[in-house]
């Protein structure tokens, strides 16, 4: 027996979405790693990732209906405030003058106004996707960082944030499978 199925234009939309994001995150991260490991631009990549990370779960602890979404959605708002201030100490003793934004970029932007846009029936899925990206972006950075780092307390500050960081990953993928 053939079971047919329709194809609705709102989940062929967040199937196109859902690939348009995630086709987008790793842009960035692959070019940062690419290009050398400076302090700079490790601290500047690491403080925009972690910023889209904290606004994209202060969203998903609105629009969120899933119990495990909220609670990853809410540890990650804790973990990456603290994150953020581990980094700024940590940019602080490398060199006291390597600025720390405080605003997302352009591309991250665009990326959050997209997920706000999603869907409601389709947000948990969308977020989770962008979330297990974001993940596997900042966890190559950060690895990639505390063996070739170029600024020892930067290098430090990278090896101990990466453990938090794979777990983050890993609580992304088990929600994924269930979402």
């Amino acid at each position: 027996m053939t079971i047919a199925r329709t194809r609705h234009p709102a989940a062929v939309f967040a199937c196109a979405l859902l690939v348009a994001l995630a086709a987008l995150l790793p842009q960035k991260a692959a070019a940062q790693l690419a290009g050398t490991l400076s302090g700079p631009r490790f601290v500047e990549t690491a403080a925009i990732a972690g910023l889209f990370e904290i606004e994209a779960a202060k969203l998903a602890l609105t629009r969120s209906r899933n119990e495990a979404v909220r609670r990853f959605a809410q540890q990650m708002v804790d973990d990456h405030t603290r994150i953020a201030a581990d980094l700024k100490r940590a940019a602080v003793a490398a060199n006291g003058d390597i600025s720390v934004p405080a605003a997302l970029d352009a591309e991250h932007d665009a990326l959050l106004q997209r997920l706000k846009a999603v869907p409601e029936r389709e947000f948990d899925a969308q977020y989770v996707a962008t979330q297990k990206t974001a993940h596997e972006q900042a966890v190559g950075l950060f690895g990639a960082f505390a063996r070739q780092g170029d600024q020892t307390a930067l290098k430090e500050f990278a090896q101990q944030t990466l453990p938090m960081l794979q777990h983050h990953l890993e609580q992304v993928e088990k929600i994924a499978i269930n979402t």
